[in-house]
């Protein structure tokens, strides 16, 4: 009895073992199967998370394809992690993985971190929009990337730009990217751009009266000369002056206050340089050296001779010159920009300075009682300044395009504000009379510049200077370009020197005065434009 219960108990446990071990390995077995099944979900990309995935069947492919296949999905994976957005870092150098820019487009993939990213488009796997020739040359430009304004651009040999702002997934070529922050002093210089250029100016000229005269040869002192006779040769004036063309300097220099060059400020200058015309005569050099005026207390065309044979012995020193310069300081907002170029809004300050000086210096002895008695020296001096400055608001817009290597940039602006004319008028005569003992008296009056109009006349108005620029530029090297352009100023209601004398050369020397006061003073006021042809280099960091 003993021995049959120990047998039905052994039967039971033995039993039992086996439904106990039969169950753990269905358990285990069921498992395994939702652990593979889940893996290879994973690995095919399905996955019912549709917000950032679309289900997609595998392709059949050779192990040997699989397996490459596995090592361009990994490349895409880790780059596509490791992208970071424009708005949470500062510019940045890009370098570019060769296995990452060696894959094709449409063999990706599916990246959670590519199509949450991309704005455009709806589809689930890893892809490339259609914006480069050749994404197996692509090379990284800082050189676009500060054209551009975006703090990551790729620039491949064939013209084409991928940047953060140009191409909505960063996906294809951008997937191999490798984000290096760069120190805090290149980071300040990559926003730089200067731009120096040679100038070649035009100005506009002015009429200049007949202010010093000859006859060749000599004929008859009351009439040699004389303003309106055919015989009359003119020394100094009787045309448009200062017109010629002269050398100067342009240059630009400008940085951005973000990293994604959307705000920034701007400083250009230009100086023209001094464009002067003048004449210096001695005893020798013109026989006959006179100073024509019409005289008001004569109602007639009169002279005084400065050199003429024997009669008066003397030298003549005649010029007048302009000096032009001006510059503004902007800043700029960016409103529009693509893979193409970029448009600017301007708003600022400008200055433009327009100097001009006209003076006339004689030293005169009389060989000859006429009247005064032989060996009299005379000193004459007229001398006539203009300034002209300008100060106001500025606003305009700045753009550029790029094509391959090549680039035209262009500036529309308008200045307006206060346009302020300061003319100062100055004469002078000293006379020395030889004998024992001599005489010296000298006076604040000279032949067109006299008491009746000399003096310093300031006077303002409001006036809107027009701007444009037209540049062509061709690049060198990555930061270096070639550029060349033209450009006009206008600068409205001016005094020019000229303009400022007597329309008719009238003065009145009658000693007691008799007649008209003259010369008399109006300010008179005319535009004054300048072009210019512009070449040289421009740098950008």
């Amino acid at each position: 009895m003993a021995l049959r219960e120990i047998s039905e108990f052994r039967r039971h446990s033995l039993r039992n073992a086996l439904n106990l071990g039969l169950g753990a390995s269905v358990f285990a077995l069921s498992n395994f199967a939702y652990v593979s099944s889940s893996f290879a979900q994973l690995r095919t990309g399905r996955s019912s998370d549709r917000e950032f995935y679309t289900p997609t069947e595998p392709k059949p492919a050779t192990n040997a394809k699989a397996a490459s296949n596995r090592t361009k999905s990994e490349v895409v994976q880790a780059s596509a992690n490791e992208l970071v957005s424009e708005e949470e870092a500062p510019v940045r150098q890009v370098k570019r993985s060769q296995n990452a820019v060696r894959h094709a487009a449409g063999e990706h993939p599916p990246s959670r971190v590519v199509q949450a990213g991309c704005k455009s488009c709806q589809a689930g796997v890893a892809h490339s929009h259609p914006i480069a020739a050749k994404p197996s040359q692509v090379v990284v430009d800082n050189q676009e990337s500060m054209d551009l304004g975006l703090s990551e651009t790729i620039h491949d040999p064939n013209g084409m730009v991928y940047g953060s702002t140009c191409q909505p997934c960063m996906t294809g070529p951008e997937t191999g990217l490798i984000i290096q922050t760069p120190p805090v002093i290149g980071s300040i210089l990559c926003r730089l751009q200067l731009r120096i250029e040679a100038a070649t100016f035009w100005p506009e000229g002015q009429n200049l009266p007949q202010l010093v005269t000859t006859r060749r040869p000599a004929d008859n002192p009351a009439t040699d000369g004389l303003i309106g006779r055919n015989d009359t040769t003119n020394l100094f004036g009787g045309s448009d002056v200062l017109g010629e063309s002269t050398q100067g300097l342009r240059g630009d220099l400008g940085t951005y206050f973000d990293a994604s060059k959307s705000h920034g400020v701007l400083l250009r200058f230009f100086y023209v340089g001094s464009n002067s015309l003048s004449y210096n005569s001695t005893p020798t050099s013109e026989s006959v050296v006179m100073r024509p005026f019409f005289s008001t207390a004569n109602n007639a065309q009169s002279t005084v001779a400065i050199n003429y044979p024997n009669s008066t012995s003397g030298s003549l020193n005649a010029n007048i010159s302009s000096d032009v310069y001006g510059g503004d300081i902007l800043f700029r907002k960016l409103i529009l920009r693509d893979c193409a170029g970029r448009i600017e809004f301007l708003a600022g300050y400008q200055n433009a300075r327009l100097a001009e000086d006209l003076s006339i210096n004689s030293n005169t002895t009389a060989l000859i009682n006429t009247p005064a008695p032989a060996g009299t020296v005379s000193q004459l001096s007229d001398q006539f300044q203009t300034i002209n400055r300008f100060n106001g608001m500025a606003l305009g817009f700045n753009g550029i395009l790029r094509e391959r290597n090549w680039s035209l940039s262009g500036l529309v602006k308008l200045g307006l504000g206060n346009m302020e004319r300061n003319v100062t008028i100055n004469g002078s005569s000293t006379i020395t009379v030889p004998g024992n003992p001599g005489s010296t008296s000298t006076t604040a009056n000279g032949l067109l510049a006299r008491n009746t109009n000399d003096g310093n006349y300031i006077q303002n108005a409001f006036v809107v200077t027009p701007e444009t620029n037209l540049t062509f530029g061709y690049r060198l090297t990555p930061r270096l370009e070639a550029t060349v352009g033209y450009s006009y100023l206008c600068l409205p209601k001016v005094a020019r020197v000229a303009d400022q004398l007597d329309p008719n050369l009238a003065s009145n020397l009658s000693n007691p005065p008799t007649g008209a006061s003259t010369p008399g003073f109006t300010l008179r006021e005319s535009n004054y434009a300048l072009h210019s042809l512009d070449y040289g280099l421009q740098w950008r960091y």
